[in-house]
This record gives C-alpha cells, sequence and structure tokens, in this order.
C-alpha cells in the first residue's frame, strides 16, 4: 500500500519527452523490509555515457518498473556513494544502525546529460521540482530521520514542508575526499573514531571496492558531526 502510494505521487510529476532529462520519470525510495525509519539521500543518479547500460536497461522497463527502479538490480540499489559502501559506512558508524534497514534515494529525481553525454548536476528547475516530490512523499513516508548527502540534497529538501530531523552531511564525492583524505594516516583516523573501526571490524567488505582512505575519512567526518549535533543539543536542554 505504501510503495503503491509513493508510485502514485510520481506518476503525476513525469516530465515530456524532450531530451531536457535522461528519463522522464521520477522515482521512488528503495526501501527495505524493517526499514528503521531512517532516510538517506544523495543528489542525483550519475545516467551519463560511461553508464549507457544501465540507461539502457531502463529504457527497457515498463513506466511504473522505471518509478520503482531503485533496489531492483542484484549489484545494488542505484545510489554510486550508497552501493559503493561510503554512505553505508558513515551511517553505521555515526548512527549505530543496520545500513540493511536504511530507506535510500537521490534528493534530485531525474538526471541530466552535458553538449559531450557527460553527467550534469541538475539544474534548478529540477531541484525544485523535486522538492515538490518530496513534500508529497514525506508525508507518506513519515520517516523519523532524514540525513542529506551533500548541498543539493540538503537545499532541496530546505524547500520541502518538512518540520522533521534532517542531518546534513558532505557528498563523498571521490576528487573531493582525495584532496583531503590523503592528509591523515588511516589507522590514526581510526583510532581516534573508534566508532568507525569497530564497523569496518564487523563489515570490512564496505570498503573493499577500493578507496579505503576516502570512505574511512567520510565516515570520521560523519561521527564528528553526529558528536557536535548532540553536544548542541546537550547544551541547549
Amino acid at each position: 500500500m505504501l510503495i503503491n502510494e509513493l508510485v502514485n505521487v510520481c506518476k503525476q510529476f513525469i516530465l515530456p519527452n524532450d531530451g531536457s532529462v535522461v528519463i522522464e520519470e521520477p522515482y521512488i525510495p528503495h526501501i527495505p523490509h524493517q526499514w528503521n525509519k531512517i532516510l538517506v539521500l544523495a543528489e542525483s543518479q550519475n545516467l551519463s555515457a560511461s553508464n549507457c547500460k544501465y540507461v539502457e536497461t531502463l529504457l527497457s522497463m515498463s513506466q511504473e518498473d522505471r518509478i520503482r527502479r531503485l533496489g531492483v538490480s542484484p549489484d545494488g540499489v542505484g545510489v554510486y556513494p550508497w552501493d559503493d559502501g561510503s554512505i553505508k559506512l558513515a551511517v553505521e558508524a555515526a548512527f549505530q544502525v543496520d545500513s540493511s534497514r536504511v530507506a535510500v534515494s537521490n534528493a534530485v529525481l531525474w538526471s541530466q546529460r552535458g553538449i559531450n553525454k557527460e553527467n550534469k548536476n541538475p539544474d534548478i528547475h529540477l531541484q525544485g521540482r523535486s522538492s515538490e516530490i518530496w513534500s508529497e512523499l514525506l508525508c507518506i513516508l513519515k520517516p523519523e530521520k532524514i540525513i542529506c548527502c551533500g548541498k543539493i540534497a540538503q537545499s532541496v529538501i530546505a524547500k520541502t514542508n518538512w518540520k522533521g530531523e534532517v542531518i546534513n552531511l558532505r557528498l563523498p564525492a571521490k576528487t573531493a575526499m582525495s584532496r583531503v583524505s590523503g592528509m591523515f594516516n588511516e589507522a590514526d583516523l581510526l583510532k581516534r573514531y573508534p566508532e568507525v573501526e569497530k564497523v569496518l571490524n564487523q563489515n570490512p567488505s564496505l570498503i573493499r571496492d577500493g578507496f579505503q582512505r576516502n570512505k574511512i575519512f567520510y565516515a570520521c567526518h560523519a561521527v564528528s558531526l553526529r558528536n557536535q549535533m548532540y553536544k548542541a543539543l546537550k547544551s541547549d536542554s
């Protein structure tokens, strides 16, 4: 019933086939069984020419299947910084939750390409339309906590009518993370952030796809922000 309600909302926001986006249908979040009421949002799917096989798969689907596409593939949910382990590790370390019970999506529910078919940041119009959709989706979902990864996700949710708890993290973009993470020693980071080390000891597969230092550094970032947030709440109480 919940899924059908979400799908019906997305059907009201299908864009015209005018070439402005790669796939006209927006999509619902991946909601696992035994959802823990935490919703994580990255920014948008990369549907550039480099990801053409996935795009071809989407185009072969029915309209409703495209709306329900997250979590269909055995290779992952379809939100890259979640599937590569970066956000999973951060969420588990910072909030002591099982990432398999977290709902996942992107904040902007369409993707665009540049003139060379490269991935393009979604424009202001699409961000605004996404805010409209999320205003309706969140009323149905009623999450207890939304974790926004990146400024675009933060902006989209800030423009909805949602009044619940929102936590803002950076987006774990490889280039941005690499500029900073290389200045730190992994062992020292893990010593200073035992929450991250504990999760990695329990599930080392979270960093199996490379960029290990980036992922550890990003998880430490999440734990640090969580600690700051809790200190602020204690001081206000």
